[in-house]
């Protein structure tokens, strides 16, 4: 068996406990889908009469709202990833893998892969209870295939914040505290107003936003058609953000496990 193949093997059977592990306990999941889908049933009764404002060029706000959701779903998906790997470090599981004749990377991997899965997963959740409550999805099942995809590809490509969190300071807390810390830059995103409504600054930093990137790429799927400029730009953001947010990770995991 050469290397490829059983990096693939390993990586699939630790995916595979990795997955279990996350569904074997009903809370991870619900903790998750609670507070966008909070998001979207309350504010999108509370703030239905903003898309009065010129900026909207909606007739809902449940329409502007819903992909935002989506794409914090899949944001909060990933933003406790690290921490079943620190839990087994402290428990000296960890060491018990590094023992075993598999690739050490392949450890790591077996921790992100299912990241993939999961934030569609949620991500598809919000998406179809969006659906339910009103929202479109004019492009219909090819486009929620793709918001599938691209909702699991921001996933990964965030996921490495957290585990570089968790192996660097081996601290729970902090893995919490940098996730809260997360979530102003989904709040200045698109998430809820356009940007035209944002001060100055705001504007700039949306400029180089990756979250607002994807859920102006979700926001086109839902409601205008495949524009695939949008989709493009958010491919290429969570392309650039997952390069270098995987780097850290390995090195600060292999600073770990050697």
């Amino acid at each position: 068996m050469n290397d490829i193949t059983a990096f693939a093997r390993d990586t699939y059977w630790l995916g595979l406990r990795t997955t279990r592990r996350f569904y074997r306990v009903p809370a991870n999941l619900i903790s998750i889908i609670f507070f966008p889908l909070i998001q979207l049933l309350v504010f999108s009764q509370l703030f239905k009469d903003i898309i009065q404002l010129p900026a909207f060029a909606t007739d809902s706000y449940l329409g502007y709202l819903a992909p935002g959701q989506v794409v914090f779903a899949s944001f909060l998906a990933v933003g406790w990833a690290g921490y079943g790997m620190l839990v087994e470090y402290r428990t000296c599981y960890l060491d018990k893998l590094r023992a075993t004749p598999i690739a050490r990377t392949s450890i790591l991997a077996g921790e992100m892969a299912p990241l993939f899965f999961e934030a569609a997963f949620i991500a598809g959740v919000i998406l179809g209870v969006s659906v339910l409550l009103g929202a479109t999805l004019v492009t219909g099942v090819g486009g929620l295939l793709l918001i599938l995809f691209l909702s699991g590809v921001f996933g990964i490509a965030f996921a490495g914040l957290n585990f570089i969190a968790a192996l660097l300071t081996k601290s729970e807390q902090a893995v919490s505290a940098l996730s809260l810390l997360m979530f102003p830059v989904v709040f200045m995103s698109t998430a809820f107003v356009p940007v035209e409504l944002m001060p100055g600054w705001m504007q700039n930093l949306n400029a180089w936003n990756p979250v607002t990137f994807q859920i102006e790429a979700v926001r086109a799927l839902m409601t205008e058609g495949y524009d695939w400029s949008a989709i493009g730009s958010a491919l290429l953001a969570d392309a650039v953000v997952g390069v270098v947010l995987l780097a850290v990770t390995l090195w600060a995991f292999r600073r770990l496990a050697d």
